[in-house]
Formats: C-alpha cells, structure tokens, sequence
C-alpha cells in the first residue's frame, strides 16, 4: 500500500486506474475508511487515476500520536498530492471528508479543480455537537465501541442498508484502535465552518445528501450548495455513508465532472 509519512503520522492511500488521467481523490467519512469508496473506486478506475485515502486514525492510517484537526486531513491530502506531483485534482469527500476537502480547496487552491461534497454539514460544531460527541470520544476511549454500535451504524448506514455494506462497516468499527477512534471523534467535534469564504472557490462542484440520511443534512446541503453556486443531488434510500450504499450513483456524479458536463 503506498503510503506518507507526515509529522510522523502514515497516511495510506490507494492509488488505480489510468495514468496520466484527471486525478480524483476520495476521501471517507468519521469512523469508515477507504474500503468504503472501494466500488466507486474501481468503476472511475476505467478513466482517471485514483487516489483513495485512509484519513489519519482510521483503516490503514492508524495510530495517531495526537490530537488532531480537520486543518491536519486538509494538509495530509496535499501531502498526499504533492507526493504524486498532482494538480487540479477533482476532491470528493463525505461529512468529515467534505470538511477536510473544502479546507484543503480554501489552502491549496491550485490542487483542487472540482469537489464533490458528499453529506457534509457546513456548519460549525455547536455546544450540543462538543457535549454529544465529547461523551462519545469518552466511552470510545474507555470502553471502544460495543456500548454504542448500534447507534453508530443507524447514524452511518440507512435502516435498509445491504447486509454486506452494515457488516463491512461493523468489522472495521470493531477493529479500529480506540484512541483512534475518540482522536477521530474529537475533530469532528471541533469542526469549523464551511461556509466562510466559499463564494471566492470559483470551480465545479456537486453537493450530494442521502434520501435517508438527516433532514438535517438535506436542509444544510441546500444551503452549501447555494453558497457554492453548485448543483444539489439527493440519492434516493442512501444514508449517511452514501458511497458505501449507492456507489453507482455516486461515481456516476463524478464523472460528469470528468466529462466536463455542467458548471
């Protein structure tokens, strides 16, 4: 697998499909890793070279040293890309993906030519959001994640989720390292907003919401989207980790921007 080592953390990623194509970077969701992109993965394979990343403290990525930031997966996948002397790379990312993406498109603009934002919430954490998942990070830390799996997997995956997709998403949660996980936990909880300063990112973008996923959410893409100027794709029965249920759909937005199709 190839890897980076940055600040002495490894960060490991995936790289397939066509050299010397566009670039897409796929970046996971809190508490899934890159197995989750793996289908999209492989049908963009077919034209454009991917870069599917373990953000820090999850999948392959494991052991975090510290605490860490959305600012810190921002500046791992320019990392990564500088690694691979890559440019203008098309950036889809979910929920704490998306964050790290847009922050990595507002400090690196030259790397990033088009996002997809996948389940993202442009706001930043609340004081019901730093208590809430406060108390998670602490009964991750101290007893890992039996007590609250079950609650997890309902806030990851739609009620109707393939077996397969829930089992995929229950062995990996089993086997990440508890400090991982409440590190992992911990910069979703102190997220900043998205919102500031997105009118100046003048580049091609989708915001995508699960059908079955938070209204909440489906309320907030709206909004992201307005303030991008871009279009809003609701995926009909998919929950929150929307490439791991409908990877068909999801690949499928992304290359319309491969293709040039719309702004």
């Amino acid at each position: 697998m190839p890897a980076i080592v940055r600040e002495g953390q490894r960060v490991v990623f995936d790289e397939l499909g066509r050299s010397g194509a566009r670039v897409v970077v796929l970046a996971h969701n809190l508490l899934a890793h890159r197995g989750s992109f793996a289908a999209v993965a492989a049908r963009l394979a077919t034209r454009a070279r991917v870069v599917n990343v373990d953000l820090r403290g999850h999948g392959d990525s494991r052991g975090t040293a510290r605490a860490f930031s959305t600012a810190d997966l921002a500046a791992d996948l320019a990392a990564v890309l500088g690694t691979l002397a890559v440019r203008d790379a098309i950036v889809v990312g979910t929920s704490l993906g998306a964050a790290a993406a847009v922050e990595l498109a507002r400090a690196r603009p030259e790397l990033v030519g088009a996002l997809v934002l996948v389940a993202a919430n442009p706001y930043a954490a609340s004081a019901r959001d730093r208590l809430t998942f406060g108390a998670l990070a602490t009964i991750l830390r101290t007893l890992g994640p039996r007590p609250v799996l079950t609650s997890i997997l309902a806030g990851l995956h739609a009620p109707d989720a393939a077996a397969d997709v829930r089992g995929a998403t229950t062995a990996h949660l089993q086997a990440m390292d508890r400090r991982d996980m409440a590190r992992a936990v911990q910069a979703w909880a102190s997220r900043p907003a998205l919102l500031d300063d997105l009118g100046g990112l003048r580049l091609p973008a989708r915001v995508v919401v699960g059908g079955a996923d938070s209204p909440a959410l489906a309320a907030a893409g709206r909004v992201l989207a307005d303030k991008l100027g871009a279009e809003l794709r609701t995926v009909a029965g998919a929950g929150h980790t929307v490439q791991a249920e409908r990877p068909t759909e999801v690949a499928a937005i992304v290359e319309e921007l491969l293709a040039g199709t719309g702004s």
